[in-house]
C-alpha cells in the first residue's frame, strides 16, 4: 500500500527562497529529507545497481538505464519501483515547491536516480546544458513561473571536491537567441557566475530546467548518489518514455494518480502567491 497523500503546502518556499530562485534560477533547501529517508533511498539505488551488475535485470517494468558505465549508473522512471522512490516523488514539500514555481497543479514528468564516481581522466570543463527553452514561462503577481522544474536531492554529503551540481546563475531567463557556447565561455571568464552545490546529504536543489547546468566534476575519491524528480503543468503529457506504469497507477490514491498521469490536463487553476506571503511549512 502506497502512502496516502498529505496536504501540499502553499506557499512552500519562504520569501527569501522564492526571491533566490527568481534571481539565480535555483535555490537549495538544506536537510529536506531525514537521515533515515536518505539511507533508505541510497540503499535502494545501490541495490538496483547491484542487481543489474550481477544479472543484467531491471528492478521492475517500465524503467530503463540511461547509463550503466562504472563511473555513471542511472535508472529512470522510478515511482513504481520502490515505496521510497514513490514517497520521495510525491513528497508534499517537493510537490508544493514545484507547483509554486510552475504556477499551478503539477504532474510528474521525469524521475531518475544516479550513482556518479570519479572519472579516470579528470575533466577540466563542465558539460553545461539546458533542457527547455526559457520562453515556456509566465508571470503572476510579478513573479516568474516556469513550466519545468526539477528537485534534485543529494543522498551523500557534498564538499567542494565531491562533484555537486554546477550552474551558471541567472541563465534561466537568457533566451535561446544567445548561443549557449557564448554564455558558457563568458561565464568561464568570470567564474563567480558559476555556482556549485555544496550541501549535507538530504538537501534538495530546486532549479528551472531552463537554467544552464551540469553534473559537477568529482575531484575527491567519493561516490555521489542522488535522486531527481521533474515536474510540469498537467497539460504537458509524458515524454521520452516517462509514462507512468498503468498497473501501478491503479493502486494509488486519486490525488497521487493525478500527479503521476497528469489526467487533469487543461483543468489548471493558477496559484497566486505574493512574494511577502509567509511559507506554510
Amino acid at each position: 500500500m502506497m502512502s496516502e497523500p498529505k496536504t501540499t503546502p502553499f506557499p512552500a518556499l519562504t520569501s527569501a527562497q522564492r526571491l533566490h530562485i527568481e534571481i539565480y534560477g535555483y535555490v537549495i533547501i538544506e536537510n529536506l529529507l531525514s537521515q533515515e529517508e536518505v539511507g533508505t533511498l541510497k540503499d535502494k539505488v545501490y541495490e538496483i545497481e547491484d542487481l543489474y551488475r550481477r544479472t543484467g535485470e531491471q528492478p521492475g517494468p517500465n524503467c530503463w538505464n540511461t547509463s550503466t558505465k562504472e563511473e555513471f549508473f542511472r535508472v529512470d522512471n522510478l515511482p513504481h519501483l520502490a515505496p521510497c522512490f514513490f514517497d520521495y516523488l510525491t513528497h508534499p514539500r517537493i510537490v508544493g515547491m514545484a507547483e509554486e514555481i510552475i504556477g499551478g497543479p503539477a504532474r510528474l514528468q521525469q524521475s531518475d536516480a544516479h550513482i556518479r564516481r570519479p572519472l579516470k581522466e579528470e575533466k577540466t570543463r563542465h558539460g553545461f546544458h539546458r533542457g527547455i527553452n526559457p520562453a515556456y514561462s509566465h508571470y503572476e503577481n510579478g513573479l516568474y513561473h516556469f513550466s519545468f522544474i526539477k528537485a534534485l536531492t543529494n543522498l551523500t554529503d557534498l564538499g567542494p571536491d565531491d562533484g555537486g551540481t554546477t550552474v551558471i546563475a541567472g541563465t534561466h531567463k537568457v533566451p535561446t537567441d544567445v548561443p549557449q557556447e557564448d554564455i558558457v565561455n563568458a561565464a568561464y571568464e568570470d567564474p563567480s557566475m558559476i555556482h556549485q552545490v555544496i550541501v549535507p546529504a538530504g538537501s534538495t536543489l530546486l532549479f528551472y530546467e531552463s537554467l544552464i547546468h551540469a553534473a559537477g566534476i568529482i575531484k575527491s575519491d567519493k561516490e555521489r548518489v542522488l535522486i531527481l524528480g521533474g515536474y510540469m503543468p498537467t497539460m504537458f503529457q509524458a515524454w521520452m518514455g516517462y509514462d507512468p506504469d498503468p498497473d501501478f497507477a491503479e493502486t494509488v490514491s486519486d490525488e497521487h494518480r493525478a500527479l503521476l498521469t497528469g489526467e487533469a490536463k487543461f483543468r489548471w487553476p493558477r496559484g497566486k502567491r505574493e512574494l511577502g506571503e509567509p511559507a506554510k511549512v
